[in-house]
Formats: structure tokens, sequence, C-alpha cells
């Protein structure tokens, strides 16, 4: 029986593919392993690692028990949230460089003028 997956997702962070920073994440569906076979649904493939150009991180999510699970769903939570909240920030920073960059030639050439 080939293993089926909630999500199954690999890709480039980078612009330029040829950088190294990627994604990798997969959660496995384990709905149709029988109940009987607990080490096919208790130690599915769930895998959640992320790249830079130079580190690499792998995060474990454990759903062994509900206590793990618990914490595994914590985590995630927690890290989404974060990472949505400093994409939100970069965002804003990258705008405000954004617009303080369209005046610096203004700037130059005023400070030539006088």
């Amino acid at each position: 029986m080939s293993k089926k997956y909630h999500m199954q997702e690999r890709l480039f962070l980078n612009i330029d593919p040829e950088m190294r920073a990627y994604v990798i994440a997969l959660v496995q569906d384990t709905r149709e392993i029988p109940a009987f076979n607990e080490d096919g649904w208790k130690h599915a493939a769930i895998e959640l690692k992320i790249a830079d150009c130079y580190n690499e991180i792998a995060l474990e999510f454990d759903l062994c028990d509900k206590e793990r699970r618990q914490n595994s769903l914590h985590k995630i939570r927690e890290l989404a949230r974060v990472i949505n909240a400093f994409r939100d920030a970069l965002e804003i920073e990258a705008e405000s460089i954004e617009e303080r960059q369209s005046f610096v030639p203004m700037a130059k050439a005023m400070s030539v003028v006088h």
C-alpha cells in the first residue's frame, strides 16, 4: 500500500532556484490504516524542514499520544503565529525602506544644487 498524504510540499524559497533555501513539509494521511496496525498510524511520516542558504532546521511533530499531539499542535500554531507576524513586520519594513530610497536620489540632487 503506497502512502497517502494530507500535504506534501517541497519548494525553493528564493526567487533564484540555484540558491539553497528550501522548505519540505509533509504529513502522512493514516486514516485508512486499520486501528490494529498501531505502528502504521502511530509513526506516520511527518516532516518539516526549513533551510536558508547556510543552515537547516528539522522540526519534530510527534502524534503518538495525546500529550505529544497537544504539544505538536501547540508548537505549529505558535510557529505559524510568529511567522505570520514576522512576515507582516518585514513587509512594513520593506515598504518603509522602498519609500525612503525613492527620496535618496532627490535629496542627493538637492544637496548638489545648494
